[in-house]
């Protein structure tokens, strides 16, 4: 039974300013606000309009927390230069999201003083971090409790893994747990500055704790980590945080707001479809995946789908392929026989709810984690790689087409995905933790 209203504990929901983050934030917002809660949402200005009618306040983030990721070189100085892996992701990591943590810790101060006496409860996306300095002894004002929404592949460390960044599969194993830990020594190395710099930033808003290694205490601040995906697609870890919950991906929504393509009836009519997509966000040169997995397709007997994430124009498109800036995954993947993409969380999750198998080729931001995470199910063919050929996506995705296993253990996942209620889940954490505020 939900809680009567006047017994919830106000939310504060809070994501980095990131359409990837904060779509599903928003999703999670507005269902929780349908249940009769109290809530406001923090993140970044440009995205004030996308709450409109949803029954949620909006916030703005202030100063280097509202940064603009279309401006992602200009944030990044050096990125472009860094090896994907644990090197771009520590410098990605610092700029994007431990440099913003004293103006996240302000917007959080100035919205917890204006609930008053009652009780908040703050859900929080995996990089979001301005309740550290207080949880870590800083003065100033704490959430009741804080729920973590697992929106990336999961980035806490462990003796049964290889650190996150890496791409390499789990070994627990005595000569794995040894590869483990002297893997993990090493990226701790590589993130020194970062780790740095988080200390600094929160020992000068007051902090007296020491807090974690950074990224594990994105997973370990909260009081209930949930995260967005199934057990059978994370690794098993004996060490696993008492407080993480699988909860299953977020269904996708259909976008009723746009018309399906002109040439949708090709879709229903085709014999095979093939997706092809570099998400929403490591989108801005099509050369990586789109335009190779186009040519390497050309010559196929089945119609190939190229949704670019952004409006853009694409020449020599060959003869059976169809391109469009957005199709809801939710028309467009029960259509599907295999999915190419670069490994974005969502696009992956949603086509496995979808049981679709995959080629992937990402290595950029967390991809390299999630595209080795899906291979190692059995359900996903990973080309490890951030430019595969126009021969490897051929090949691949006929042997993706021509394998069964693939297929099966793709179905494997539908079934456990379809076995959660996620938005069901998170709320009755949030109730949970709301009573014993």
């Amino acid at each position: 039974m939900n809680p009567d209203r006047d017994q919830m504990a106000k939310l504060i929901v809070a994501a980095a300013p990131l359409y990837a983050f904060v779509a599903p934030m928003r999703a999670i917002a507005s269902d929780l606000s349908r249940r009769g809660h109290d809530i406001t949402f923090l993140t970044g200005s440009r995205y004030r309009d996308c709450f409109d009618g949803i029954g949620v306040r909006f916030e703005p983030l202030t100063g280097v927390a509202d940064f603009d990721i279309g401006r992602l070189d200009e944030l990044v100085p050096g990125r472009n230069s860094a090896p994907p892996g644990p090197q771009r992701i520590a410098l990605d990591l610092q700029r994007l999201f431990v440099e913003p943590i004293p103006a996240q810790h302000h917007s959080l101060q100035g919205l917890l003083a204006a609930a008053g006496d009652e009780p908040v409860v703050l859900l929080q996306d995996t990089t979001f971090q301005g309740a550290a300095p207080v949880r870590y002894g800083a003065p100033g004002l704490a959430p009741a409790a804080i729920v973590g929404i697992g929106l990336a592949a999961l980035p806490v460390s462990s003796v049964d893994t290889a650190p996150f960044g890496l791409g390499l599969p789990p070994d627990s194993s005595p000569e794995g747990r040894a590869r483990n830990r002297a893997a993990n020594a090493e990226v701790e190395r590589v993130f020194c500055d970062v780790q740095g710099r988080f200390l600094a930033l929160l020992s000068g808003l007051g902090a007296t704790e020491v807090p974690p290694f950074v990224q594990d205490n994105q997973v370990l601040m909260p009081d209930r980590y949930l995260q967005l995906t199934v057990a059978a697609l994370e690794y098993p870890r004996s060490d696993a945080p008492p407080g993480l919950r699988y909860v299953g991906p977020l269904p996708g929504v259909a976008d009723t707001s746009r018309p399906l393509p002109p040439w949708w009836d090709d879709v229903l009519a085709a014999r095979r479809v093939i997706v092809v997509s570099q998400g929403t966000l490591a989108n801005r040169d099509f050369s990586e995946l789109v335009e190779p997995a186009l040519r390497g397709l050309a010559d196929s007997d089945a119609l190939v789908v190229a949704t670019l994430g952004r409006d853009a124009t694409l020449s020599g498109v060959p003869d059976n392929a169809r391109v469009a800036a957005f199709v809801p995954y939710s028309d467009l993947l029960p259509h599907a026989d295999v999915f190419v993409s670069n490994g974005g969380y969502g696009g992956v999750q949603q086509a496995l709810g979808f049981g679709v198998p995959m080629v992937l080729a990402g290595l950029s931001e967390d991809k390299a984690e999630i595209t080795a995470r899906t291979a190692w199910t059995g359900a996903a063919i990973n080309l490890a790689t951030q430019r595969p050929t126009e021969e490897d996506i051929r090949a691949s995705v006929e042997a993706v087409l021509s394998t069964p296993s693939y297929r099966r253990n793709a179905e494997r996942l539908r079934a456990d995905i379809a076995r959660h209620d996620p938005y069901g889940e998170i709320a009755a954490t949030v109730d949970e933790l709301s009573a014993r505020a």
